[in-house]
């Protein structure tokens, strides 16, 4: 399916597979020094591929001109996995990051782009490697709205208040690509699950940036 991302909320991907339990391995098995914390989402985060190669939390920041470089200790399997697959789908390569969430842990409730960039096309790419989907939540004016608990990577729209609490005994672990995003206009393989023409922001959103 081809589709303009414009009005979508939460929407699956369906590119071809990434080992996932491998993946894991490789991550987890990393230096933990090499993580840092995250306050405004509350969770822990490792950098994959950021501007000029940068690690820790400088290379968490997009205020460089640097070209996207991928980082040395990256697996390999995701490092072949974008190349082959995901950057081709998205048409640029961008920031990418692995999060790391404890058991029964809440991320702090937020919105992943600036307050002047509301209403732009701010969707971000995400494939849980271990965890479930459906802990990740979004904020409407009439109460929460939980995504499908899906196994395929997926797209969600960023400028919306989101919140996520992992309710397993697990680390949820996902690796998150966007911010920027501007490649392709519209996208193939992509199954829309959520809308935003359903839902309505709530009236204050003043509180999802008090973190930045």
């Amino acid at each position: 399916m081809i589709l303009k991302q414009s009005n979508i909320l939460f929407a699956t991907v369906d590119l071809p597979s990434l080992d996932k339990s491998q993946t894991t391995k490789q991550i987890l098995s990393l230096p933990s020094d090499l993580w840092f914390w995250d306050h405004y989402r509350s969770t822990n985060m490792l950098p994959l591929m950021t501007r000029g190669g940068l690690t820790g939390n400088e290379g968490a920041s997009n205020n460089r001109r640097d070209d996207y470089d991928w980082i040395s200790y990256t697996p390999v399997l995701i490092r072949t996995w974008f190349e082959s697959y995901v950057f081709p789908w998205m048409g640029m390569r961008t920031r990418i990051m692995a999060l790391l969430t404890k058991p029964n842990h809440s991320n702090y409730e937020h919105v992943d782009c600036d307050f002047m960039k509301m209403g732009t096309q701010q969707h971000k790419f995400r494939v849980v490697l271990q965890g479930n989907t459906d802990t990740l939540y979004f904020i409407t004016k009439y109460g929460n709205v939980n995504v499908p608990g899906v196994d395929l990577p997926f797209i969600m729209d960023g400028s919306w208040p989101h919140g996520m609490i992992n309710k397993t005994d697990i680390y949820k672990l996902t690796i998150a690509a966007g911010s920027p995003w501007n490649g392709n206009e519209s996208y193939n393989n992509i199954t829309p699950l959520l809308y935003t023409h359903n839902y309505t922001m709530p009236t204050n959103i003043n509180p999802y940036f008090k973190q930045q």
